[in-house]
């Protein structure tokens, strides 16, 4: 098959004109200006790169360069600045015992508002003290949190997130028609 079988016929109105049809196709097989002892020399050469990519590559696809790659053979690693970091988070935690100590006080100054409560603090900031404390000892959501003390009073909301913590005992049903209680006890002993 020639090169004149394989263009596009200019009659069925695909190209307006011959030229056109030679350029687009000259573009569909690849052939450019550069010649075939030029591309053996680009192959032949340390580091040759057709523009294709492999995943293994750095710099394939949108991902970040990894931090932690070698520069100039150097292994640089941000191991000192990730520990500092953590170490300056923990210290600025407060203590779980402390936090559900406030947790606790807070309730009750709740429950008896007129008599405990400090006289600069409203209700409202006794309740976002609340909050916070519950999302900061039990790892809540603070929209849920929110939810949750808008369906029920402090007391019973605080009672129901502690139950949601405790884990459920475990229980095993038996179906007896197929084995008995006994037999399915000495297996699992």
């Amino acid at each position: 098959m020639s090169d004149d079988d394989k263009r596009p016929d200019s009659s069925s109105g695909e190209f307006d004109d011959e030229e056109e049809a030679e350029m687009d196709l000259n573009d569909d097989f690849g052939d450019s200006e550069q010649g075939e002892e030029e591309i053996e020399e680009d192959e032949q050469e340390p580091g040759y790169d057709a523009g294709f990519k492999n995943s293994d590559d750095e710099g394939y696809g949108d991902e970040p360069a990894d931090e932690d790659a070698p520069i100039d053979g150097v292994l640089t690693t941000n191991l000192a600045d990730k520990r500092d970091e953590a170490i300056s988070n923990l210290l600025q935690k407060e203590d779980l015992g402390i936090i559900q100590m406030r947790l606790k006080d807070t309730v009750k100054i709740l429950q008896n508002f007129k008599e405990l409560r400090e006289e600069e603090k409203s209700r409202q900031d006794y309740l976002d003290t609340l909050k916070e404390d519950v999302c900061a000892s039990y790892d809540y959501n603070p929209d849920l949190v929110d939810l949750l003390f808008n369906l029920f009073p402090p007391p019973e909301a605080v009672e129901f997130i502690e139950a949601n913590e405790n884990q459920r005992p475990l229980t095993i049903r038996t179906n007896t028609i197929k084995t008995k209680r006994k037999d399915l006890a000495k297996v699992l002993i």
